[in-house]
């Protein structure tokens, strides 16, 4: 996930920590005048609790850093409140939901299963004790894991359609150039052996300028469509700006990325869907990490030059990075 979204998450939890504690439990305390005077004490303590959680959202990193001590804090609340006020059992179960879309959220599905069944445990035991119909027991556990599941669900909604907005050209519907930063820094990071090819169009601007740019849009999203059905279903391939492409191509040597980039070069060049533009063609430069270069800067360097040597020869040319 990426750290954004995490974020969101911290300060949306501490946000309906909030909500919950400062909303429901006022209410709850006037329910009833003659409820015992703990009840006011555990309430103090929650309102100081929660609002030093949402002013200071960072304070949740520390209390967790060994054990999620934040989340054995809500589940001791939340069940001495339950266990003391047995009259109101059904009602402040709904405080339950803390602890559950906690589980749900940042976590894998394994986990979440696993922390609403701790949730139900915790809540079946008390009103086991507390001689509760077993019936409406059973009702409110099978909420909480219908809660779990669905939280699970929009999560992991909301993460996809968050990546593709973040990591997708919304043109060609392949990876952007930030995806592509991302995933180079990462396999440099790592130490991964990879090729880099930059892919250039041959005549681009001269289409642009005599049909028009949705012409040059049509050409982009075949060529893009082209390039993943040549290359496999990891590497990385990423619009890098304009009418230049960038594919990473993790663990393959120089020939055999040369080998797809010629197929890639060919596939262009006998397309039926680019039959009317007989002028593009596209030029390429290859290079490897950590063969040709040690960082980021220096493997996007070497390639530029490849692919400056394929325009310079005539372009529609595949060339690999050599030292002089």
């Amino acid at each position: 996930m990426l750290p954004i979204f995490d974020d969101q998450n911290r300060y949306g939890m501490s946000f309906l920590r909030l909500m919950i504690y400062l909303l429901f439990i006022p209410f709850f305390l006037l329910i009833d005048p003659n409820l015992p005077v703990y009840n006011y004490y555990l309430a103090g303590f929650a309102f100081i609790y929660v609002v030093v959680l949402f002013v200071f959202p960072r304070l949740s990193d520390i209390l967790n850093t060994l054990i999620p001590l934040t989340l054995i804090i809500d589940l001791c609340l939340i069940s001495l409140l339950v266990f003391f006020n047995e009259k109101y059992l059904l009602a402040l179960s709904f405080l339950y939901i803390i602890p559950i879309i906690r589980f749900s959220f940042n976590t894998k599905p394994a986990r979440a299963l696993l922390g609403t069944i701790i949730v139900s445990s915790l809540y079946l035991s008390i009103g086991i004790i507390n001689n509760s119909s077993l019936l409406l027991l059973i009702v409110q556990v099978v909420f909480f894991f219908i809660t779990a599941f669905y939280t699970r669900h929009l999560v992991k909604f909301f993460q996809q359609s968050y990546f593709q907005q973040a990591n997708q050209d919304t043109l060609t519907k392949i990876h952007n150039r930030r995806y592509f930063n991302h995933m180079l820094t990462r396999m440099v990071r790592d130490e991964v052996p990879f090729c880099l090819i930059i892919l250039d169009l041959d005549n681009f601007k001269a289409l642009n300028d005599t049909k028009g740019h949705h012409h040059g849009d049509y050409v982009l999203k075949v060529i893009a469509l082209i390039q993943k059905e040549c290359t496999r279903s990891y590497d990385v391939v990423t619009r890098y700006g304009g009418d230049e492409f960038a594919i990473i191509m993790p663990r393959l040597t120089k020939s055999a990325c040369k080998a797809i980039a010629e197929r890639i070069r060919n596939s262009v060049l006998v397309s039926p869907k680019l039959l009317s533009y007989p002028n593009i063609t596209i030029s390429m430069g290859i290079a490897s990490f950590p063969q040709d270069a040690l960082a980021e800067e220096e493997i996007l360097k070497k390639a530029d030059e490849a692919l400056y040597k394929a325009k310079s020869l005539g372009k529609n040319f595949v060339c690999v990075y050599q030292e002089d």
